[in-house]
């Protein structure tokens, strides 16, 4: 049997789960793909402009199911069918392209004006082969003319300049044909609608908590993928989710928010009902316990212990988006530094982490015990077969996570491009010396004695520290923009910590955010929990998605334990505060 036909036999399998979209089966919008990027390649060429010798063409096929209660009552639901295009191309060589260039003018007085008409570009639900080569056309007539314009203005750049990095631009693949599907959850969505508006429910029983909401999201997807190379696959993928997110003000004004999420990649690995009606119901307890507590009046400097959350969210935050390779674009002025998650594009052969660690990306890991990662992926977004890489070995950098385009020292790609640029998928951060491990009770011990060393009278324990995307998504909207949160890369917002004194009493503190840390300040690690906590999230992009034209938020997963630092500062929350209401919550006087 040929390549040609297990893909269509696969297409054919995965047809059922897509009738929503389309009454035209996934071969004739492949075969509409393959013969408009053979026309455009042959024919695409006006005047003295290079000619592009690579296109791709993704066609996105989504559903969209979604709601959101508030004490009881719905606020919203979405049940939409999407259907996009998106256009790749590359004019000049793979030695010298239109990419890797910026142009801060082009938005404003180029054509990247008409980037929305080849960038997720809203086609038909229903497209036939023709109208579908009418919509590909057109995307790619519009996506030419800013490639042409990149192009000339990075040339120009270059003619003043002596080029010293002459690393090529792309890096060529032979063709392939894959498949990466399977079959979408059966959702029943009203139980969902249900559901939150059930979890929602429970703050109506805490008068303290101002501001609430639960969500529940379910997004299947089927992509098709097409270049020139004769690179093409179908991959179908799909998560659920839910998001639970509080605040309050404290008598005193200070915003504070408890917030608790769970993503899988289909219905049944997600948490049973009463787990959730657990999570919902300490997410607001853990407000009140905050509302009720001391705010931090001095800074602290000194060892810190990060538990579950707060300790993938510090390695999430802080140390993952530098993992991956980087290549600074080249602008007007010549080549334009990025500072940003660029701490180890030179670090490769250094030491990062302690000796007693090493970090693994495991994009094939789909579950750890009974809990899915939704990191997980066998193709990535360029077609490139998933590849486990051993990024960090006994503490020394040894690769970056890379998609086709090559840096100084990462050439080839090692199948991590996702959401427009590469980043990472599962990272496993692991010990190999048993004796850096520790319990709970262990890890505490260590701190403790350190703070008796260094003549501290307590030591710190973070328990929760606010994910960027619930930060962004919800609670900047239901505070309406007042939270205070940590600004800076080298700050976190810390939602949950606790002083521990030498007898061992935890004592809750609020109005709290972590300083001065960065990559480097994971030297200090010191020990490591013995217990590895499944972390999935919705993360950053690494690579602007303002550069990419990607995504904003890409899905990831970690395996990180409780981990020791040696040495970090705890600051209090200074600034202004939104004044308190008058009266007090309706509730406590009925």
């Amino acid at each position: 049997m040929s390549l040609h036909s297990i893909y269509i036999s696969l297409l054919l399998l995965i047809y059922p789960l897509a009738t929503t979209f389309s009454a035209i089966s996934h071969q004739e919008l492949i075969r509409a793909m393959r013969d408009e990027i053979q026309r455009s390649v042959q024919k695409l060429h006006v005047n003295n402009l290079q000619k592009p010798y690579y296109l791709e063409y993704t066609i996105t096929l989504r559903h969209t199911e979604s709601a959101k209660a508030t004490l009881g009552g719905l606020v919203s639901t979405k049940d939409i069918d999407g259907a996009s295009i998106t256009v790749g191309m590359r004019v000049g060589n793979e030695k010298f392209d239109n990419t890797n260039y910026f142009d801060a003018a082009l938005g404003f007085f180029g054509s990247g004006d008409d980037e929305e008409s080849f960038k997720n570009r809203r086609i038909p639900l229903e497209p036939d082969y023709s109208s579908l080569r009418r919509e590909l056309w057109l995307a790619t007539d519009a996506c030419y003319k800013q490639c042409a314009e990149l192009y000339s203005k990075k040339e120009a750049s270059l003619k003043n300049r002596l080029r010293t990095d002459t690393t090529p631009d792309f890096t060529l693949m032979p063709p392939a044909i894959i498949a990466d599907t399977s079959s979408f959850s059966k959702v029943n969505f009203s139980e969902y609608q249900d559901l939150v508006k059930k979890l929602s429910s429970i703050f109506i029983n805490y008068p303290q908590i101002s501001l609430s909401s639960v969500s529940a999201e379910f997004l299947p997807e089927t992509i098709l993928y097409v270049n020139s190379e004769g690179r093409e696959y179908v991959k179908t993928k799909q998560m659920i989710g839910i998001e639970v997110v509080a605040s309050t003000q404290c008598k005193d004004g200070m915003p504070i928010a408890s917030a608790y999420h769970c993503y899988a990649n289909s219905v049944k690995e997600l948490p049973n009902n009463d787990s959730l009606f657990r999570a919902t119901e300490q997410t607001a307890q853990s407000l009140v316990s905050a509302y009720e507590a001391q705010s931090l009046s001095e800074p602290y400097s000194g060892p810190i212990l990060f538990e579950g959350q707060a300790a993938a969210e510090v390695f999430a935050q802080i140390f993952a988006p530098h993992l991956i390779a980087q290549r600074p674009p080249l602008t007007e002025r010549g080549v334009q530094d990025n500072e940003r998650n660029s701490a180890f594009q030179n670090k490769i052969g250094g030491r990062v982490l302690p000796e007693f660690l090493s970090v693994q990306d495991n994009p094939l890991m789909s579950s750890n015990g009974s809990s899915s990662l939704i990191g997980s992926y066998r193709i990535d977004d360029e077609g490139i077969p998933a590849q486990t890489i051993s990024i960090i070995e006994k503490g020394y950098l040894k690769t970056l996570l890379s998609g086709r385009t090559p840096t100084k020292r990462v050439k080839a790609s090692n199948g991590h491009s996702r959401g427009g640029a590469p980043i990472f998928s599962v990272l496993h951060l692991m010990s190999v010396d048993k004796k850096k491990e520790g319990e709970s009770e262990a890890l505490k011990k260590r701190m403790l004695k350190l703070c008796k060393d260094r003549d501290l009278p307590y030591g710190i324990i973070v328990k929760k520290v606010l994910n960027i995307n619930v930060l962004y998504t919800v609670l900047y909207e239901q505070t309406s923009g007042e939270f205070p949160y940590a600004q800076g890369d080298s700050k976190l917002t810390v939602l949950e910590a606790y002083r521990i004194y030498p007898d061992g009493k935890e004592e809750r503190i609020r109005g709290s955010e972590i300083a001065g840390i960065s990559p480097a300040t994971f030297k200090d690690i010191l020990m490591i929990g013995k217990k590895h906590h499944p972390y999935n999230y919705l993360a950053p992009a690494v690579v602007s998605a303002f550069m990419t034209g990607g995504s904003q938020f890409v899905s990831a997963s970690l395996l990180v334990p409780d981990i020791l630092f040696e040495d970090i500062e705890l600051t209090p929350l200074e600034g202004d505060f939104p004044k308190p209401p008058f009266l007090s919550f309706p509730s406590a006087h009925q």
